[in-house]
């Protein structure tokens, strides 16, 4: 595994993980569609993984964004993805050994802008945009490792040296800091080994926002056969995930008085699948009145539901 992707599996770690963008749209209370115009504008910062753009979690609080973030990003012209995250996350002898992030949370926000703000004499051929960028930021950090004076060689084969090289000025007006190095060149199967320790199967439900239930335990909640739930689902008219080869279940949420919520096939038959309508229905959407729409339909404003769900997927 090149030292570059092992890198980034430190970042993820650092970074508390990676979120989607339904997640931060549910956190920032905005439709999904507005997330992304966030990422393209710069204002938040996002990953691009083999399945898309992702979010580090340290950027988010429960109620939002970490403050002060957004000015951050604002004046700092590196655009690149990955570099952003680590700009962020590593420690910095101008925050007596604090990282930007751990600065933010202590309030020392116009310490962070001016820092930020020394970024803008660097020479712009080394800012590079995500597109313009490989995904390996190998090369990247080897050319700070050049303007240090290391021996690229000796780094790629051993890992960083071990004297104590202090912080330093490039003379292209870059903010270089100490730090551990990019670390040595790993096997394929040495670095399966390191994601899989910090990998986790997430086999929750929470997504879900709602109590899943088996088939005879939806049945028997809702006090009706067993035939009726099955004729339901068949029509389309209740949402159901298919758990394994023996049966589904159902989000409890989507009834009300023993019976589907009204307008709910409606809104389900403009999506490709259970999950991603359920998705969709249980975040909540500018469109909605800034509510999930599941509880607007359940509040029997059906029209204005499916007129969102008729636009959802038009910036997908």
């Amino acid at each position: 595994m090149a030292a570059g992707e092992v890198r980034k599996a430190e970042l993820v770690k650092l970074a508390g993980g990676l979120y989607m963008p339904g997640y931060v749209a549910a956190i920032l209370a905005i439709p999904e569609q507005l997330v992304e115009e966030r990422r393209k504008a710069g204002e938040l910062i996002a990953v691009e993984t083999g399945e898309g753009y992702r979010y580090p979690a340290c950027q988010f609080t429960p109620d939002g964004i970490v403050a002060g973030l957004f000015e951050v990003l604002a004046v700092m012209p590196i655009r690149h993805d990955w570099m952003r995250l680590e700009w962020l996350l590593v420690p910095d002898e101008a925050l007596e050994g604090l990282s930007p992030l751990e600065a933010l949370r202590a309030g020392r926000l116009e310490d962070l802008l001016d820092i930020a703000r020394d970024h803008e004499g660097q020479d712009p051929g080394r800012v590079l945009s995500t597109e313009e960028t490989p995904g390996d930021i190998t090369a990247l950090l080897a050319d700070d490792l050049a303007d240090l004076d290391y021996e690229a060689p000796w780094e790629v084969e051993h890992g960083p040296r071990p004297s104590d090289r202090p912080l330093s000025d490039t003379g292209k007006g870059v903010r270089v800091m100490k730090g551990s190095g990019l670390g040595p060149l790993v096997s394929l199967e040495e670095g399966k080994a390191l994601l899989a320790e910090i990998t986790v199967d997430d086999d929750s439900t929470d997504w879900a926002a709602s109590e899943l239930l088996a088939a005879d335990r939806i049945a028997e909640k809702l006090g009706i056969s067993a035939a009726t739930l099955e004729t339901w689902r068949e029509s389309g008219k209740v949402i159901a995930f298919c758990k394994d080869v023996h049966g589904f279940v159902y989000p409890a949420r989507q009834f009300e008085h023993s019976r589907p919520i009204e307008g709910l096939d409606q809104v389900a038959g403009y999506f490709p699948s259970p999950e991603e309508a359920w998705e969709w229905l249980v975040t909540p959407n500018l469109y909605t009145d800034s509510a999930p729409p599941i509880d607007r339909l359940r509040s029997g404003h059906i029209e204005e539901v499916v007129r969102a769900a008729e636009g959802a997927l038009d910036y997908q």
